[in-house]
């Protein structure tokens, strides 16, 4: 049975056996078979394909990307154990029939080591290269006092400028 092992940050994980789905879409959009809440999810973010036992994933052109055991991908086959990223959120793939045929799982680009050790999730990450905010939330910036306080000067003195003016034309018409 095939199973991916979702981490999103300061979430439960999520676990979903794959072996009755052709395909499964992972994003951030409602319309995904898997919705992630992270703000470096994109809408469509990526698919998980069944082609027969065999599992590929492709990223759809997301903003922070999809990799496959470290490396950026387009598509690429899953093996047994890959770890796979999109954008800061890290999955696990499990294949047992694979697990039994290839009893280290480096044919089909497991990391070749068979340890049973169960992922956590890191305490810090490592921003991949790229790597973009897409959250709709405005960050908060400190503002420069001083600077503030000039602005409000100046437009101050441009209205009392053109109040002078005014002012003026009035008293030449009079």
């Amino acid at each position: 049975m095939a199973t991916i092992t979702i981490y999103v940050p300061d979430q439960e994980p999520i676990e979903l056996a794959l072996d009755g789905y052709e395909q499964v879409s992972i994003g951030r959009g409602p319309d995904n078979d898997i919705v992630l809440d992270h703000v470096s999810i994109s809408g469509s973010h990526a698919v998980i394909h069944n082609f027969g036992g065999t599992f590929q994933v492709e990223d759809l052109g997301s903003t922070n990307g999809t990799f496959l055991n470290g490396k950026a991908i387009s598509e690429a086959v899953l093996g047994n154990g890959a770890r796979i990223n999109l954008g800061a959120v890290e999955a696990v793939f499990q294949d047992e029939n694979a697990a039994a045929e290839d009893s280290f799982g480096a044919s089909a680009g497991g990391s070749g080591y068979a340890s049973g050790h169960v992922a956590e999730i890191a305490e810090v990450s490592n921003r991949p290269a790229g790597f973009g905010d897409l959250s709709p939330i405005e960050k908060v910036v400190k503002k420069n006092t001083l600077a503030q306080v000039a602005m409000a000067f100046g437009v101050i003195a441009i209205l009392v400028a053109i109040a002078l003016v005014v002012l003026a034309t009035m008293m030449e018409a009079v």
